[in-house]
């Protein structure tokens, strides 16, 4: 098994390397191959624009999409580019590891993700369980700095599952099967004594936890979403198919009562 970490955390001694390093020893163990994208170390640049496009269709207006297909189509897509896309075409399984900042993603692994997923790689009738990744696994491993019950769907900071549900349907967008995310709770700095040796010992169970997950990645089932068959021609959820998310529902409204 070919495995990339994708890791977006500015500190090296964060916990969030410490897991990235700690799933790359682990999958090593077990006889896999690892890769890893250290955005921050890489100084990998988030922000797309005409100045990454040396082959311009259109020098006068710049259109990303437009600039993407061409590049993808004429192999002229910037080498940072065009490697991330070759350790995903290498990989079986995918790792993104990052904090939960302002209710999303860190804006590094965003831009990656602007930048990566690279129109001509996809298409409009490659897509979903029929993107270009199908049969490719993809797991979220993220950090919060609240407590777990904070981020249950009564918490103040909102259903954790809902907050992920836009990273994950971009992954399932590109074809990949999307697993159970790793959510790691009440990740805080500057702790001392009592406290300090409680979050080790939750980070050790963690740790625990992870490697059970890790060394069955293989075969671990799938989050559900919606095939592209059950969609009409207009991209109509329809009638009969399956709910399995308030993002995409038959009803208009959601039943608060």
């Amino acid at each position: 098994m070919n495995v990339l970490i994708v890791l977006a955390h500015p500190e090296s001694q964060s916990l969030n390397a410490h897991l990235a390093n700690f799933a790359a020893e682990t999958l090593r163990e077990g006889g896999a191959d690892v890769e890893c994208s250290d955005l921050y170390a890489m100084n990998f640049d988030p922000v797309e624009g005409p100045q990454h496009f040396s082959n311009r269709i259109n020098s006068e207006r710049f259109n990303a999409q437009a600039e993407q297909r061409h590049a993808f189509e004429t192999h002229t897509l910037p080498d940072d580019i065009q490697g991330e896309i070759e350790k995903l075409q290498r990989a079986d399984a995918v790792i993104f590891q990052f904090p939960l900042w302002w209710f999303g993603m860190p804006a590094i692994l965003k831009g990656w993700i602007d930048r990566v997923f690279v129109y001509g790689l996809y298409r409009s009738n490659q897509r979903f369980n029929q993107g270009v990744f199908a049969g490719k696994k993809a797991l979220i491993s993220v950090t919060y700095g609240v407590p777990e019950q904070s981020v249950l769907h009564d918490g103040r900071e909102g259903d954790a599952d809902l907050i992920l549900w836009p990273i994950h349907f971009r992954l399932y967008y590109m074809g990949f099967s999307v697993l159970p995310p790793l959510k790691v709770y009440g990740i805080r700095g500057g702790l001392q004594g009592e406290e300090a040796d409680v979050l080790c010992a939750y980070v050790e169970d963690i740790k625990d936890e992870y490697r059970e997950r890790l060394l069955a990645i293989d075969r671990t089932p799938a989050l559900l979403f919606n095939k592209v068959d059950d969609f009409d021609i207009e991209g109509k959820l329809k009638p009969l198919a399956p709910v399995y998310s308030p993002f995409i529902r038959h009803r208009k409204h959601l039943d608060l009562a």
